[in-house]
């Protein structure tokens, strides 16, 4: 029974104890707390204290400028009056003057009805005029534009030789597809020189394009004589009728001694192309 005892007062004793110490537990921190919150007042109250000197200074600023404006307003109340008191009188004089502008006028009209001032002046501005230079634009349309004559040349191309020889060609080109029955391959044709430089061959080439003629020829470069050579003309070549057939030209009636690229033409030129079957002389030609 002792023993009981003795263990029920130690369980009283600890639970004393541990009550004890819980309050004062709870006593630190309300006093922890109460601390906290005197620190925090202090700090505002040093904010306040700092803060209150500028918040002082812009309300000192602020009632300066609210004087400072009152002072102001009834003099510009006063500046407003003058100007319009000032307008007001002006406007009788600017209608008197009007007025006065309108009668003078009709006045020297009544006196003077023949005045000529604005003739005058007329007379001025026509006096200065021709001393303006005049535009390059007026002065190129007055001038006339002298157009250079054109110059005209005629080329055609024959195969009249061939009508008394076609036993010489290849019985393929013994058509009037080659050799026309009037032997005439191109009626003679007119055409603009185009440069002072245009020539038979240059001429030559217009034409068979024209017409869709068949031409085939030697370049000036393939050659030692540095001349187009012409080789088929509607497809009848050198040598189609013989060692001694070909094709040669004639400028007004006579056959030059060089190539055709060479031959400069002039207005009025007639070019005659011609198939030769014995090296010119049966066209009257003294030969190649």
């Amino acid at each position: 029974m002792m023993k009981k005892t003795t263990a029920m007062l130690i369980l009283l004793l600890t639970l004393i104890l541990s009550a004890c110490n819980f309050q004062t537990v709870e006593q630190y921190e309300q006093m922890e707390e109460e601390q906290r919150s005197i620190e925090n007042e202090q700090l505002e109250k040093q904010l306040v204290t700092v803060e209150e000197p500028e918040i002082v200074e812009q309300k000192k600023v602020e009632k300066q400028t609210q004087e400072i404006n009152e002072q102001l307003a009834p003099v510009e109340e006063k500046e407003k009056e003058k100007v319009e008191n000032t307008e007001i009188p002006q406007q009788p004089e600017q209608k008197q003057e009007q007025e006065q502008e309108q009668k003078q006028p009709a006045q020297q009209t009544e006196s003077k009805p023949a005045e000529t001032k604005p003739v005058e002046k007329q007379q001025s501005t026509t006096a200065v005029a021709p001393n303006k230079k005049p535009d390059s634009t007026q002065v190129e349309q007055k001038q006339p534009v002298v157009e250079q004559p054109k110059s005209y040349v005629t080329i055609s191309i024959h195969a009249n030789t061939l009508l008394k020889n076609l036993d010489k060609l290849d019985p393929a080109l013994q058509s009037e597809q080659y050799v026309p029955a009037n032997g005439t391959i191109l009626s003679s044709k007119k055409y603009e020189l185009l440069s002072d430089k245009d020539t038979v061959w240059t001429v030559l080439q217009r034409a068979v394009k024209e017409h869709k003629i068949h031409l085939e020829y030697e370049g000036a470069n393939e050659n030692v004589y540095n001349n187009v050579y012409i080789e088929g003309i509607n497809h009848i070549y050198e040598f189609s009728a013989g060692p001694l057939s070909g094709w040669m030209y004639r400028v007004n009636g006579v056959y030059p001694s060089y190539g055709c690229s060479q031959y400069v033409l002039k207005d009025g030129d007639q070019i005659e192309w011609h198939y030769t079957v014995d090296l010119g002389r049966d066209l009257g030609a003294d030969g190649r």
